[in-house]
């Protein structure tokens, strides 16, 4: 792969990866008002061919919400999120990584959400690279929409490192990120995706998991070379 075309990948990916951290978000009327007037399937058609990505167009077949009225798809987002994600009787898909593999892996108890050993070593990835997690005190820095926000940074900083040419810092935030996929992101997220999809019953969820689905598959098969 020519650098031009690499470059092009990178940065598509840090531009997926912050759009999926939105997506991922307790919604808000600006991603509702994106979903309405088309332009973030637009922004996923774009960010997924730049990735490099296949199937482009099915992906983001679901996501095309113009005939519905922002202020009713606004409300039913917020309850099929809150039903998925967040129902204190019983959360459906944890948006944690920690308690979403504890889950997963059929483990006993009730999983921590902030102290695990997984949200340990997140925070310490993070700090690392020089982030400070937003709303580290109330809100796990493993759950989706901040691991998809960091690894929107690290893909910036690796684009950022190949344009000044500047091959040491290109080696290192290369290392970073395969170190956060291999360790945390391709461990749960394609999984979390699927789950949402399951909860979702044809919801707006589970439309948005399908281009993050795409997404994450060629990150894993890149992985795996």
């Amino acid at each position: 792969m020519d650098n031009e075309l690499r470059l092009l990948n990178i940065v598509g990916r840090a531009d997926m990866c912050e759009l999926l951290s939105h997506a991922f978000s307790f919604p808000d009327e600006e991603l509702v008002s994106a979903l309405v007037d088309g332009s973030f399937g637009d922004d996923c058609a774009s960010c997924l061919a730049d990735a490099g990505c296949e199937d482009v167009d099915a992906s983001i077949a679901g996501i095309r919400m113009a005939t519905e009225a922002e202020s009713s798809l606004y409300e039913r987002m917020r309850r099929e999120y809150s039903l998925i994600f967040l129902n204190p009787a019983k959360v459906f898909v944890y948006p944690y990584e920690g308690p979403f593999l504890h889950v997963e892996h059929q483990r006993g108890g009730t999983p921590s959400l902030f102290r695990s050993s997984i949200t340990l070593d997140v925070e310490a990835q993070m700090r690392e690279a020089g982030v400070v997690a937003k709303d580290g005190r109330t809100e796990p820095c493993d759950s989706i929409f901040r691991e998809f926000e960091f690894m929107s940074f690290l893909y910036g900083s690796l684009a950022s490192a190949i344009q000044q040419e500047d091959i040491e810092a290109e080696t290192l935030w290369g290392d970073r990120v395969t170190r956060f996929l291999e360790q945390h992101a391709l461990r749960w997220m394609p999984s979390f995706m699927k789950r949402t999809t399951e909860h979702s019953h044809g919801g707006v969820y589970g439309a948005i998991a399908q281009p993050a689905a795409i997404f994450l598959t060629s990150l894993t098969e890149e992985s795996n070379r």
